[in-house]
């Protein structure tokens, strides 16, 4: 298992030919919901801008791409829109329902259901209960690592502090590669899919 030192250290080689590309996409993907002027338009299109933005940055960590091929962003549409929203939905209902209890349960299951996107942009026809549960069993034991990973962007969050918030726009593309190289370091074991979601 890589450290976060070498998951970012990772991120930054496969970033430096395509830096650009990789910003314009998820700025896209993180702007576009936001942009709607339906709410809940934007909240039904984020699962699959997710799922395409987890397909784009695999085929860079996989395939050496260069990061051009903006299509991606309907890969979460064409493949799997259905499953891609339902699994979105439910992981914030669950995220939401456990935050009640307490903020800290409701951090840990977030943790335990971000490899969601990952899981369904490798497996399309995966129907959405099945991608959480895969998901929060392949955080098992990981959800520390996740943790550390972006406990240590701190000192980069707060040089963006002084830049009254736009230097975390740049900043989006380190984590979201590091991001991404975590969910390959981890998705190698292999994972029994349980029929409980919790």
């Amino acid at each position: 298992m890589k450290t976060s030192y070498e998951l970012r250290a990772l991120a930054r080689e496969q970033l430096k030919p395509r830096y650009w590309w990789v910003l314009l996409f998820v700025l896209i993907v993180a702007m576009v919901p936001s942009a709607t002027s339906v709410a809940a338009v934007g909240f039904i299109i984020m699962g699959p801008l997710l799922v395409g933005q987890a397909y784009y940055l695999i085929d860079i960590i996989e395939n050496n791409a260069k990061g051009d091929r903006l299509e991606f962003l309907f890969e979460g549409f064409k493949k799997s829109f259905l499953n891609s929203f339902i699994a979105s939905l439910l992981a914030g209902i669950f995220i939401f329902l456990w935050s009640l209890l307490f903020i800290i349960p409701g951090i840990i299951k977030a943790f335990a259901y971000s490899m969601v996107p990952y899981i369904i942009a490798e497996e399309p026809e995966i129907d959405a209960v099945a991608a959480i549960t895969k998901s929060r069993e392949l955080m098992n034991g990981n959800k520390m690592r996740l943790f550390f990973l972006f406990a240590s962007f701190i000192g980069w969050f707060i040089l963006c502090l002084f830049t009254l918030g736009i230097g975390f726009l740049f900043l989006m593309p380190y984590i979201q590669m590091s991001v991404a190289n975590f969910y390959i370091d981890i998705r190698g074991r292999k994972i029994v899919t349980a029929q409980i979601v919790e």
